[in-house]
């Protein structure tokens, strides 16, 4: 999965970004409302926006400082608060003494989620580290695919676009970019597309890989002549609403200076 976006979906969204660090944030009533149903009792101490778009907001709650973290929709994403080792149950100890011998356990915190509760326990061997997440009775959960309940569901609207977009295309994995852009990865024939939607689920963007040398004769003649010189890093491909098909290619010359270039197939370079 790519960490970086094309340079005018980065430009759209960056005003975003910018609010990374904003701290004491006004909550909305049906934030405050959940906190007082699900955890009575408790006092919010503070909130702020994430880097990634969620709003964590912390609480004492029985005693207990948790993490309550809520999306752009103030829909509930998840709570975590820190758990002592010596505190986890023994079925999570002994789980982990069997199946991770010579670990140390180096955190802990307990996470809930809409669909799933669980341990998420960091262990310690030398230079190597895990991550293991585990249900209070000591089974282990899968995590081939991400901590457990944190990908987001795909929604019929969703998955309908693609299938009608991309009919031969099957969905491989989605989750959240930075920017809170939903990103789904799909396999269309033999290319992997990311496939990007906004908090409305509107269709922002699709973009795949493409080899240098199977770019468009007039991309690179284009290119030759307006950016001699520098040679081409990497190069895509995207599909934006409205019919808007260009290439995206990362140029770089020999003083390591880097440039993104947005060329229609045609040879023109879009500003």
């Amino acid at each position: 999965m790519k960490k970086l976006l094309p340079i005018l979906v980065f430009a759209l969204f960056a005003a975003v970004a910018c609010d990374d660090d904003d701290n004491n944030v006004k909550l909305n009533s049906v934030v405050l409302d959940f906190i007082s149903s699900k955890y009575e009792g408790s006092t919010v101490r503070s909130s702020e926006r994430e880097s990634n778009g969620l709003i964590e907001v912390e609480i004492l709650h029985d005693n207990i400082v948790k993490d309550v973290y809520f999306d752009s929709q103030n829909n509930w994403v998840y709570t975590s608060w820190d758990v002592i080792p010596a505190n986890l149950p023994s079925a999570v100890k002994s789980a982990l003494e069997s199946a991770y011998a010579g670990f140390v356990i180096d955190d802990a915190d307990y996470v809930e989620r809409p669909a799933i509760e669980y341990y998420k326990v960091e262990l310690d061997k030398g230079s190597q580290e895990v991550e293991v997440y585990l249900s209070a009775d000591g089974t282990i959960l899968d995590a081939s695919v991400g901590e457990p309940g944190s990908k987001p569901i795909l929604s019929d609207a969703v998955r309908a676009f693609i299938q009608e977009k991309y009919p031969a295309a099957r969905i491989t994995e989605y989750g959240y970019t930075p920017n809170g852009l939903l990103e789904v990865e799909i396999r269309d024939g033999n290319l992997d597309k990311e496939v990007y939607f906004d908090k409305e689920e509107n269709w922002v963007q699709t973009d795949w890989d493409v080899p240098a040398d199977r770019l468009p004769d007039a991309v690179l003649q284009a290119l030759a002549a307006a950016y001699p010189q520098y040679y081409i890093d990497s190069a895509e491909h995207v599909e934006r609403p409205g019919g808007t098909v260009y290439y995206s290619v990362e140029l770089e010359r020999g003083d390591n200076t880097e440039i993104t270039v947005n060329v229609t197939a045609e040879g023109e370079i879009l500003k």
